[in-house]
């Protein structure tokens, strides 16, 4: 190592133990304000005047739900209320993925109060905050509601995603939001240690790494290239529809709770249809396509729906009414055996996502595949 690179690595050091002293100065400083309060009101409980609702003059801090409507504003005005409760359910905490801090109240909290009062940004660094209160009611786990009253909130960072494991930095600013938040609302946070978090994030990223899968298989136009007006025509009749960006289709099929498919269950996009967005978005419908390719994100698709099965028969399908060949993304032809390989290590991948905890399609395997 020469000595700039020595003298990176020391202030980075540095910035570290700076950030990690100041977290738990406000930590102190916290408690410090806490003992004080408690003291001077004799036995009575400290009044939390955070928790008093907000006037409208007042600046409203947006909370997790706002930062849903900023990155998908359809969901506030269109989706069905069931598309609503799915999102919610698809974003609940969970221990095998987060890293979790707690605030627990002396007396129940309206939810409105609390909603108020969450980070303005649900983010640490590339890693997404959720937020979870305990019913005071039924003492049962859910996100936030108005018009409900809760006994506890955690707070979590997600330790791992496609963009790599919670780092220092990332997890440092997750600490810096849950002390600024318990300073609002008098509480302080119980937080996880750092060390611990960070193995796990490590060791989680590991995992991940080493059972992701997106496949592909490339339809390709033998003699002249398809019109798009032709292709979509085909793509509909094989059951793709619409998809949210130009130059995608999706095959989207329905899951009920007890795993199997079903029209009126948890629909799920099972394969995507990719092809030139130019063309899509040309004014002439008969702007030609050569190429389009099928594509399976592995972890994001529940195993029961039979994922890569359907990308098969769709493909097979899709290409006989093209008179497309399937081929690899060098063009070299793909055969029947060397997909009925894929099949078997997918398998294998689907058994270790289960052994895990994660399976395929399950709301914590698309938050840390994604």
């Amino acid at each position: 190592m020469g000595p700039l690179q020595e003298a990176l690595a020391a202030v980075g050091v540095l910035i570290i133990a700076a950030v990690l002293g100041f977290n738990g100065w406000q930590s102190w400083q916290l408690r410090r304000r806490r003992a004080r309060a408690g003291a001077g009101d004799g036995d009575a409980p400290p009044q939390h005047d955070a928790f008093a609702p907000t006037t409208p003059q007042e600046r409203r801090e947006p909370g997790l739900m706002d930062e849903v409507a900023a990155e998908a504003p359809e969901l506030a005005s269109t989706v069905s209320q069931d598309a609503h409760r799915a999102r919610a359910a698809a974003m609940r905490i969970d221990p095998l993925i987060d890293a979790i801090a707690s605030f627990v109240f002396e007396q129940a909290v309206p939810g409105e109060s609390l909603l108020e009062r969450l980070p303005r940004s649900a983010r640490a660094g590339t890693k997404p905050l959720l937020f979870e209160a305990r019913n005071a009611q039924d003492g049962t786990w859910e996100p936030l509601r108005p018009g409900q009253r809760y006994m506890e909130l955690q707070a979590a960072v997600q330790m791992a995603s496609r963009s790599g494991a919670l780092n220092a930095i990332e997890y440092s600013e997750f600490v810096t939001k849950c002390h600024a938040l318990g300073e609002v609302l008098g509480v302080a946070p119980d937080l996880p240690d750092m060390a611990e978090v960070l193995e796990q994030a490590r060791e989680l990223d590991s995992f991940a790494a080493g059972n992701d899968a997106q496949l592909s298989i490339n339809l390709q136009a033998q003699a002249v290239a398809w019109g798009m007006d032709y292709l979509r025509q085909q793509a509909h009749a094989c059951g793709f529809t619409a998809g949210q960006t130009a130059g995608r289709l999706a095959l989207v099929e329905s899951l009920d709770e007890a795993g199997q498919g079903d029209a009126q269950g948890r629909r799920h996009t099972v394969v995507q249809l990719q092809f030139d967005a130019h063309a899509e978005l040309a004014d002439d419908p008969a702007t030609p396509v050569a190429r389009a390719t099928l594509l399976l994100d592995v972890p994001q698709v529940p195993q029961a729906l039979r994922p890569f099965a359907r990308m098969r028969e769709v493909a097979q399908q899709l290409g006989d009414a093209l008179g497309a060949r399937q081929v690899d993304d060098n063009g070299a032809p793909l055969s029947s055996t060397a997909l009925d390989q894929i099949d078997v290590q997918l398998q294998q991948l689907y058994a270790a996502l289960e052994a895990r905890g994660l399976a395929a399609g399950t709301p914590a395997a698309q938050r840390l595949f994604a």
